[in-house]
């Protein structure tokens, strides 16, 4: 178990990448430890991941086309584990994809510092799903919360950027393509999970 100040001080460290900061290495245990450590932050952005499916659950039940979606053809209660799993598996996926990447750059000495700053930065971006999920839940406004998953959304993909950037020894454009392709697979793994979800709740409901 890690303590909050680890995780905060990771986090710290994140943020400075974020920011451009050079030093931001100076925040993170850069080690075999840290790196099994770094998974932690899985669990930690589970409560966030959860309070952000309820939110888009809401955003998409006050939209008028909310009976055409897939959110109507299943309970929350089955559509929240689906979507959580796929988070979990795009994760995975993600990390395999960017070691492999480091491995064929002949940069496997910076594969710790990616792994660890990508997991990381992803419990930065959960956290940030608190916006939109308070907005909708104080404001009742979908499309204001809307707006503010969408800012979440670019916000992790310059997130994913940056860590990219900085651990990888790869021009604009294949950062663009490795960012597009990761984020194609995550989005079919979502459509798979999910549909697959609803299809299990419609045959033994």
């Amino acid at each position: 178990m890690i303590s909050i100040d680890y995780a905060a001080r990771h986090l710290r460290g994140v943020w400075r990448l974020a920011m451009s900061d050079e030093n931001w290495r100076d925040e993170l245990d850069i080690s075999t430890d840290g790196v099994f450590a770094s998974f932690w932050a899985v669990a930690l952005s589970a409560p966030f991941a959860i309070v952000g499916v309820l939110a888009e659950y809401r955003i998409a039940s006050a939209s008028p086309a909310f009976q055409s979606s897939l959110y109507a053809r299943a309970p929350i209660s089955v559509m929240a584990p689906a979507e959580i799993l796929s988070s979990l598996i795009a994760w995975g996926l993600a990390i395999a994809a960017l070691a492999f990447a480091a491995r064929r750059l002949n940069a496997t000495r910076e594969t710790a510092a990616l792994i660890i700053a990508y997991n990381w930065s992803q419990l930065l971006a959960y956290i940030t799903v608190m916006a939109p999920a308070i907005i909708i839940a104080i404001t009742g406004h979908a499309e204001v919360s809307a707006l503010a998953f969408l800012a979440v959304l670019f916000f992790s993909l310059f997130l994913f950027w940056i860590v990219v950037r900085k651990n990888l020894p790869i021009d604009i454009g294949m950062t663009i393509m490795l960012i597009v392709a990761l984020s194609a697979v995550s989005f079919g793994v979502f459509a798979v999970v999910t549909n697959l979800a609803v299809r299990l709740f419609q045959l033994f409901s």
